[in-house]
């Protein structure tokens, strides 16, 4: 890798860097900031690949990453994935619910998070293998130098990618849609898990750094068959401007409620709520019904019935309104704030250190 890819990579993680850890909503314990810390680097660096594109991509630029760099990196964003699951998993056991088919939107977008990169490194080492075998079946015989023959093979990529039909355009064109996928379904995960932003507006400008190079690479001006007038070209532009859109929407309190939403309803898990905890809360900011004498029983009972005048499940209601809290009152600089993160904080039978 040359040195100023080198230095742009180190200036894109450093810079990322800075930004998702800044102002953190809270620690959830070291194993857990590890494996949390594992999520960003695959970000950062899955960004890297869209910010430096591969050479022979239609584009003019010669300072470009090359094959085996693109290839690299790959690697590397689907060890980070896999590290940040199995950290979080052994960090806190009881998260592994989410792995049922009862799990909430956000950890469904995470596993077609996880297959979908599983997908692109598959179709990137296909595209590549089909990629070298063209190249060596191109005659150079008068290419004595190992350099000029590197130079050349980026044409005869382009070459063969000029017909729609070949299993190398349609290899490629895979990988680069599943990249978009990969892209939405990774920021919904992240939002709503919550442990990505700490306001609202960092939550914002992340999004935004994400949005900036998928729709660079959407509406960037290619030459030769990878323009957008080619089909090829038309379905990588429309995968990634339908990614940028929803990613857009994914602020919205909407959709944050939505992706907290279970698939399934499922299994009840007992919940620990010390009252003399909330001591400094009035009692109706969780008791509503206690004003017009509605009920007088517990939340659960109301919310997770089979009432239909209920809009949200109760997972959804609850992660949302107790988390939220916690996680206010710990940006304030609150220090006694409640879990934020931890699932063992809240539910009983758990191991628990937040309260």
């Amino acid at each position: 890798m040359s040195r100023a890819n080198t230095r742009r990579i180190a200036i894109a993680l450093s810079l990322g860097g800075v930004l998702l850890v800044s102002h953190p909503a809270v620690s959830g314990g070291l194993a857990w900031d590890v494996g949390i810390a594992c999520g960003y680097v695959c970000l950062i660096l899955f960004l890297c690949l869209y910010v430096l594109p591969v050479r022979g991509d239609g584009l003019p630029h010669a300072r470009l990453l090359g094959l085996s760099q693109h290839r690299t990196i790959g690697w590397v964003v689907l060890a980070a994935a896999i590290v940040h699951v199995v950290v979080l998993l052994l960090a806190e056991p009881q998260s592994a619910r989410y792995l049922l088919p009862s799990a909430p939107v956000f950890m469904w977008c995470g596993v077609v998070a996880l297959l979908a990169m599983v997908a692109s490194v598959v179709t990137g080492l296909s595209a590549r293998a089909q990629m070298r075998r063209l190249s060596a079946a191109v005659s150079l015989p008068r290419l004595q130098a190992p350099d000029q023959a590197q130079r050349l093979a980026p044409s005869i990529a382009r070459r063969a990618m000029s017909d729609s039909r070949t299993p190398l355009s349609s290899r490629a064109t895979l990988h680069i849609v599943l990249a978009a996928i990969l892209a939405l379904t990774t920021c919904a995960h992240a939002i709503g898990s919550s442990q990505l932003p700490g306001g609202a507006l960092k939550s914002a400008v992340v999004l935004l750094l994400i949005c900036l190079p998928l729709g660079w690479y959407a509406l960037r001006r290619r030459t030769g068959p990878l323009g957008p007038a080619t089909p090829a070209g038309r379905a990588r532009a429309l995968s990634h401007l339908t990614a940028v859109g929803l990613i857009a929407l994914l602020p919205t309190s909407t959709s944050k409620q939505l992706l907290l939403e279970p698939l399934a309803k499922p299994a009840a898990i007992a919940v620990s709520f010390p009252h003399d905890s909330h001591t400094t809360v009035s009692c109706v900011t969780c008791h509503h019904n206690y004003v017009d004498h509605t009920g007088t029983t517990a939340c659960i009972e109301c919310h997770r019935s089979a009432r239909t005048d209920l809009l949200h499940s109760s997972e959804s209601t609850f992660h949302t309104f107790c988390r939220d809290c916690h996680t206010q009152l710990a940006l304030e600089g609150q220090q006694k704030h409640g879990p934020t993160r931890s699932c063992s904080g809240c539910h009983q039978g758990m191991r628990s250190s937040s309260l």
